[in-house]
């Protein structure tokens, strides 16, 4: 059977074995391809940062921030996190390390950046509604404030090559935002600053887990944020109200939801006899996780009766730690055109590390369509997501995508997902 793994997952799990160690307090570096003072260096700069998200915002940060850097000719110049603990860092050539004046790259700001993604993740970990440009918006800003303070603990001989990096903080996101033109995440990360004149910075991390809390209908955000905002502090409906009025068109993720509304039954008014509608040959031919979107298939009830979906079956396999993470992932019913009718969360533990099975999962009766669409959205990481199969005996029926947004057909195929749906008696 061929496989195409997320491509993050991949480079991030084949780190080879020979590769050094850099350690500072709370990090753990392995690097191969460049000098042992710049993986010190990194290290002590994911160490620093790491402590300012914790004591200077009072995020929950991880105890121990896990790195990975390979310096390796024709590879990809890219920086990234899984969101929880791991930090991934790919270069052709050890000059990628340099100043930025010199490589270009912003190495030193991408860490903190980086951290400030971990940061909001860890805790607003459903987030379907935020706009990259508000995800990304947040790290930019968070992470210029914490270039500045990592340069105030460890001035400028923290870099092997050095240079005042506090010209790569604050000073640039503020050089940006007085641009005549700046971008969406420029104008988002200056948001987040006046919002943090608001409500101060200490107040991030109850913000994050209030919005959290708040279970946000991505398809009609707008109320609840807001309200939910409010609640923090009361005393300054105001200015919070103005500003979520500018955010607001910045922050939101557009999604539409579908006209069908959802209607639920009690199971003791089914027959309890339902039938099973599995359109694959039961052999996979691929498997794929897919970061930034979903799994998703179209199905039509038997006839036009009045039908509900009481279980959905996913052949799946789990990659990641041996031991699953309390992750949720969501399981849609929408309609045909993918706008969402009813969502439920389920765990990543019921699936098994390792090769893919059938999982079984059952969900309160729920009406369907006639012709309606499961999408399954893991939302994968580097180090911790979902494969689900795709079997070629039949195609056109599946796509690639999120519930509420554009999809995109998946060729040759189609994803083995079966459904249960049982009529009234």
């Amino acid at each position: 059977m061929k496989t195409r793994p997320v491509l993050f997952a991949l480079l991030l799990l084949s780190t080879p074995a020979f590769a050094d160690l850099a350690k500072a307090p709370n990090v753990q570096v392995t690097y191969t391809g460049i000098d042992a003072k710049y993986a010190d260096a990194i290290a002590q700069t994911l160490s620093a940062a790491l402590k300012i998200y914790s004591d200077d915002f009072g995020f929950d940060m991880p105890q121990t921030v896990v790195g990975s850097v390979t310096c390796a000719p024709g590879s990809p110049t890219r920086l990234f996190t899984d969101g929880k603990d791991h930090f991934t860092l790919n270069l052709p050539s050890q000059d990628k390390l340099l100043k930025p004046a010199s490589s270009g790259t912003f190495n030193l700001y991408g860490m903190c950046h980086e951290l400030g993604h971990m940061a909001m993740y860890r805790t607003l970990k459903d987030r379907d509604w935020m706009s990259t440009a508000a995800a990304e918006g947040f790290a930019h800003y968070a992470g210029s404030v914490v270039v500045d303070r990592v340069y105030a603990a460890k001035g400028p001989s923290l870099w092997p090559d050095p240079y005042d990096y506090r010209q790569d903080g604050s000073a640039r996101l503020n050089k940006q935002l007085a641009s005549p033109n700046p971008d969406d995440v420029t104008k988002a990360a200056g948001q987040w600053q006046k919002i943090e004149s608001i409500i101060g910075q200490k107040a991030f991390p109850k913000l994050f887990k209030a919005w959290q809390d708040a279970n946000i209908d991505p398809t009609k955000p707008n109320d609840t944020i807001l309200l939910t905002l409010i609640k923090l502090d009361d005393s300054k409906v105001a200015p919070l109200a103005d500003w979520w009025k500018s955010a607001s068109p910045l922050f939101i993720e557009k999604r539409q939801a579908s006209s069908i509304a959802s209607k639920t039954i009690p199971a003791n008014r089914l027959t309890g006899k339902p039938t099973k509608i599995a359109l694959d040959d039961d052999s996979a031919d691929d498997k794929r996780s897919i970061a930034g979107s979903g799994h998703a298939r179209t199905f039509q009830t038997p006839d036009d009766k009045e039908w509900y979906i009481v279980a959905v079956a996913v052949h799946g396999g789990r990659y990641g730690p041996l031991r699953a993470p309390d992750t949720l992932f969501d399981i849609s019913l929408c309609d045909p055109e993918l706008k969402p009718i009813s969502v439920w969360k389920k765990p990543y533990a019921a699936f098994p590390r390792g090769d893919s099975n059938w999982i079984r999962f059952e969900i309160p009766p729920t009406r369907v369509p006639k012709k309606f669409s499961l999408c399954l959205n893991f939302r994968p990481t580097a180090t911790n997501g979902v494969y689900v199969s795709s079997d070629t005996s039949t195609q056109g029926n599946s796509v690639t995508g999120t519930p509420g947004r554009t999809a995109t057909p998946l060729k040759d195929s189609d994803w083995m997902i079966r459904v249960e749906l049982d009529q009234p008696k």
